[in-house]
């Protein structure tokens, strides 16, 4: 980061007393500050920041930044008061991506796959490029900024995730990433008690292509709606990618490969380069990054070393030998098909640990029981259900279908009847905790 408190006060229009000073980074977690950073104090729902400005200080922190004054404070540390804090870490970011000369950006948004996508384009374009991305999975308000604030002036590319909670969640952050290219990977029902209906949620993954500097698009023409997103965007570069039909960027399976036809050669990638990460997240990922000046070495190189994200379809082994596949982090209906059916490609004795999704709303039984009915459909041989719809399981499932209150009795029972040739699927939403099971099966 190269910023002094001056620049911050500039950029908030803002003034403050006490010594200009270097800023290491910004720090909204007082526990993490060290000396130089830039303390944030957010109020929030379940804490305030403000309750802990003086262990910031007594810490070291080059500047504080809160709501409200504090009479208490060191005149040596400088203070910035703003009206809200969230929005000043916003603004700080968005004059900070223009102080350090805009490097070419691609934002990433879509219901599934985001985190995948955006990692998986990081590994490919760090091999000839110098690039900053996404930290974690930090894609909202707060996060998206923190993680703009992480590049600097030597940085070439940069890929940042976008996620909405609500309405204008992503034209908000758009304005901050600024980004040149954008990609919406696809929409399906999450959070709908937020967004009330899909065209609710359709219309705010679609602000993603608002930002005036967004003049190209990555569409996915297998995806329904594409010629929406089509007609949303004339005007701009608009390259296409598809699993089955005629698109700039193309990707075929046989028993080893995936063969890859692209406006800049054909090549193939070994499946053992990219074990359970989906065929149209490897595609996204391809199409996004050659159309950003990587080549096809960059490419295969980048794929070969992608080691996976734990939580999201990442393989592992228990210690009983039998593989692990860790899709704990978060969960809705058309990830879970996703899973499933990537499942029952397996040829062992497959097990499917299924915890709640959240956030359906009214439609939630409905979801779940659709995907006990696909586990039965797919000949799964095994459901381990936890949740809210344990008769709904028992009566779809039937015949081995294990449900229960207790994780630990999960825990117990798999361990029983998992070996060597057995493959374990993991997955629920991030509030059922499942990577507890995966933690106590390795």
């Amino acid at each position: 980061m190269n910023l002094r408190v001056s620049d911050v006060a500039e950029y908030l229009s803002s003034s403050f007393e006490g010594t200009d000073r270097v800023i290491s980074k910004i720090v909204i977690d007082s526990r993490e500050v060290k000396r130089g950073d830039l303390f944030l104090a957010i109020s929030g729902i379940n804490n305030d920041g403000h309750k802990y400005i003086t262990d910031a200080i007594d810490k070291g922190a080059a500047c504080i930044i809160c709501e409200k004054p504090h009479n208490f404070i060191s005149s040596s540390t400088p203070i910035i008061i703003v009206k809200n804090s969230i929005q000043a870490l916003g603004n700080i970011a968005k004059k900070y991506k223009n102080k350090i000369g805009q490097p070419h950006t691609i934002g990433i948004t879509g219901t599934n796959g985001k985190t995948t996508v955006t990692k998986l384009c990081t590994s490919i374009l760090s091999t000839s490029f110098r690039t900053s991305a996404t930290i974690g999975n930090y894609n909202n308000e707060i996060g998206l900024p923190l993680s703009v604030l992480n590049a600097s002036n030597e940085t070439e590319k940069c890929i940042y995730e976008h996620g909405a909670s609500k309405k204008n969640d992503i034209n908000y952050l758009t304005k901050i990433s600024q980004p040149d290219l954008t990609t919406l990977l696809n929409v399906s029902e999450a959070h709908m008690e937020s967004f009330k209906s899909m065209e609710n949620l359709i219309q705010t993954k679609e602000e993603i292509f608002s930002h005036p500097r967004t003049k190209h698009i990555i569409l996915n023409i297998d995806d329904a709606n594409f010629s929406r997103w089509q007609k949303l965007n004339e005007g701009k570069k608009i390259t296409t990618l598809s699993l089955i039909g005629n698109a700039d960027y193309v990707m075929k399976s046989d028993e080893a490969d995936y063969c890859v036809l692209t406006p800049h050669g054909e090549f193939n990638v070994d499946k053992d380069y990219t074990t359970n990460i989906l065929p149209i997240n490897i595609l996204f990922s391809v199409a996004i990054t050659m159309e950003s000046g990587s080549t096809i070495d960059d490419v295969i190189n980048g794929l070969k070393s992608f080691s996976g994200i734990e939580g999201r379809f990442y393989t592992l082994y228990s210690k009983n030998k039998s593989m692990i596949i860790d899709d704990s982090y978060n969960a809705n209906p058309e990830s879970m098909k996703s899973a499933l059916r990537q499942l029952a490609s397996y040829s062992k004795n497959r097990i499917f640990v299924m915890g709640d999704m959240g956030e359906l709303g009214i439609n939630s039984q409905k979801h779940h029981q659709s995907i006990f009915q696909l586990s039965k459909q797919l000949g799964i041989e095994y459901l381990f259900y936890m949740g809210e719809y344990r008769r709904d399981a028992e009566l779809i499932f039937g015949e081995n279908c294990y449900t229960s209150d207790n994780m630990d009795e999960i825990v117990k029972k798999l361990k029983k009847i998992s070996g060597v040739d057995s493959t374990i699927l993991v997955k629920a939403s991030r509030f059922m905790n499942f990577d507890y099971i995966v933690k106590e099966l390795k």
